[in-house]
């Protein structure tokens, strides 16, 4: 796969904010309640509160930020573009789960 791709782009583009809802759930779980752990912020606050899980989807999104820049800076505006088409599909869900 060619490093300025759309596909690489859409790939990156949708783990990037996974790994940034696990570093949410981990200054959650350190910082703002230590009394909790991670099971429960995935199992009982994000999970099992459904009027939680569009907010926390919507701060995962931040980790895309360093991402599209990172892309920017190598000049790469093919993988840029899946970066945003992920954001897209992020939002099309962010969406259907707030109503």
């Amino acid at each position: 796969m060619r490093s300025d791709s759309l596909p690489l782009g859409v790939i990156l583009g949708l783990i990037a904010p996974v790994l940034g809802f696990f570093a949410y759930a981990m200054i959650y779980v350190t910082g703002i309640r230590p009394h909790l752990d991670l099971n429960y912020f995935i199992n009982d606050l994000f999970i099992g509160t459904r009027r939680y899980q569009s907010p926390v989807l919507s701060l995962s999104l931040i980790a895309n930020l360093p991402l599209f820049f990172w892309f920017d800076r190598r000049e790469m505006p093919q993988a840029m573009r899946g970066v945003i088409a992920a954001t897209f599909i992020y939002g099309v869900a962010i969406v259907a789960l707030s109503f």
